[in-house]
């Protein structure tokens, strides 16, 4: 992640001009590439988001210094360490520049800005996609079963919750990620090509209206060019709580799996 991160903060850089990308292109990239060496992803995004802030700020300060004209130098050139002058603006050493800009991008990564980008790019590691996630207590979930018709979605799980009755499953085909919690997830991905499925209530199938792929209540391949199944998450049941692990997606049944041999019950909602 750290390479493709600095090759696309290298190609922001374009925004300056040329002046500026020859003084400083190389340190700003080997700083920020010290800052983002050997962190976790999530922190990697977050000082990189920040460091893109910085430098949206900075551009139009560096092209309106750049359009002015330079002041003469005087006879024999600067005296060494004499800040160079670029119209009316002292440029400040790169080392100085470039540990400030590093230090604001620091503080635009605690911004709204940069929480808001990090959760729209990012798995959070609590309570949303890529986690445990908390659907509420087991007899909150049953009544929302019941008042749903058959399916209850979840969104911040990408998951439909489906009743689950070891008494249909005489193999235990799901006995594993079902957890004992009398549900099964299913991930609302279409595994042919990503669509979200929606119930379809009058069929009691779940259908996707991209390509017709169709699939019973249990997400088992009924229709259409889908390869296998829904895929699906593991459930458990713990204090009361019925939680989902989003963090690792279970490849759905084959073609050929039909435990429950149910036909639709109703007219489709998707017609081919």
């Amino acid at each position: 992640m750290t390479a493709r991160l600095l090759a696309l903060f290298d190609r922001l850089l374009g925004v300056f001009p040329e002046p500026f990308r020859s003084e400083y292109r190389e340190e700003v990239v080997g700083v920020l590439a010290d800052q983002l060496r050997g962190r976790p992803p999530a922190r990697q995004l977050r000082v990189f988001v920040a460091a893109v802030a910085d430098l949206a700020s900075a551009a139009p300060a560096e092209h309106r210094a750049t359009a002015r004209a330079p002041l003469p130098l005087p006879a024999g050139g600067p005296a060494p360490g004499t800040p160079q002058r670029r119209g009316h603006r002292v440029l400040p050493s790169r080392r100085r520049f470039l540990r400030a800009a590093i230090l604001a991008s620091g503080a635009v990564a605690g911004s709204s800005i940069g929480g808001a980008t990090i959760a729209y790019l990012w798995p959070r590691s609590g309570g949303g996609f890529g986690s445990v996630v908390d659907v509420g207590s087991l007899q909150e979930v049953v009544t929302g079963l019941a008042a749903a018709d058959g399916s209850l979605a979840v969104p911040a799980a990408r998951t439909w919750l489906v009743g689950y009755d070891a008494a249909d499953d005489p193999d235990g085909t799901y006995a594993s990620i079902t957890g004992g919690a009398g549900v099964m997830a299913l991930y609302q991905k279409c595994v042919h090509l990503g669509c979200r499925v929606p119930w379809c209530a009058s069929s009691a199938w779940f259908e996707c209206p991209c390509h017709g792929s169709a699939y019973n209540r249990w997400g088992e391949y009924q229709a259409g060019p889908a390869p296998r199944g829904l895929d699906r998450f593991a459930v458990a049941v713990v204090d009361d709580r019925v939680l989902v692990d989003t963090r690792t997606i279970v490849t759905g049944p084959a073609r050929t799996v039909d435990t429950l041999g149910e036909g639709r019950t109703g007219p489709a909602c998707v017609r081919r």
